[in-house]
């Protein structure tokens, strides 16, 4: 479950990326530098499986993963998107994904954003479906999905209204909204919570990855890892 944004910028571009869990989960690993297929990532790893759910490369690509509907599967959507994450290109990542059999993964959506182009996604749910240029941000939760991305949608205008900027964004992922609780940006309940932050910033010379764990809200030390770019 997440709640994802971003804007562009010259040569680069800001995402966020707030990461709602059961209190339950372990906490992940901080984001860290690894390669991949010969390729420099920065991606976090969750605490049960070991996978991700976003990470950043160091020719500019940044993917992320949000859950969709709930349901048994053999095989971790996490591990599958760091199976992406050495792409040359947010279009690769699609191109990827179409050819794979999905059948042993739950339902997910991966959006994928590079330098001055058009935003990514591919959505899976026992079909495929690819879409381009969504102006976000884009929202996943088990509880009660449509109630809760209409109420972030109504806090994203309120907190955009003025333009959309990185400020403008991280002040919607901080955000409560009427109230703390499970329909706001940074979420509360008493079984899951916002366990985590994330902020890529890609320029053209480099990349760097915020990462805090927690709820943005009471945002507790956090660390950001760079990265140049090749």
């Amino acid at each position: 479950m997440c709640t994802v944004s971003w804007v562009h910028t010259d040569g680069g571009y800001h995402l966020l990326c707030n990461r709602d869990e059961k209190r339950t989960r372990r906490a992940a690993l901080p984001p860290c530098v690894e390669r991949f297929d010969g390729v420099g990532v920065i991606a976090p790893r969750d605490g049960d499986r070991g996978g991700s759910w976003i990470a950043v490369n160091q020719r500019g690509v940044t993917v992320c993963l949000l859950n969709g509907t709930p349901r048994p599967a053999p095989a971790s959507r996490g591990h599958l998107l760091l199976s992406l994450t050495s792409v040359r290109s947010a279009l690769e990542v699609c191109e990827r994904i179409l050819r794979m059999e999905l059948g042993p993964y739950a339902p997910f959506t991966v959006v994928a954003i590079e330098p001055e182009k058009p935003v990514v996604m591919v959505d899976w749910d026992e079909t495929k479906r690819f879409r381009t240029d969504s102006p976000g941000p884009l929202i996943s939760s088990s509880f009660d999905p449509d109630g809760v991305r209409a109420a972030r949608h109504r806090e994203f205008s309120r907190m955009a209204a003025g333009g959309i900027t990185p400020h403008s964004l991280y002040s919607f992922h901080e955000s409560h909204g009427v109230q703390p609780g499970p329909y706001s940006p940074c979420m509360h309940r008493a079984d899951a919570k916002t366990v985590s932050f994330s902020w890529v910033t890609v320029t053209q010379q480099a990349m760097s990855f915020f990462y805090a764990p927690g709820s943005p809200c009471r945002l507790g030390p956090g660390g950001t890892t760079h990265c140049s770019r090749n």
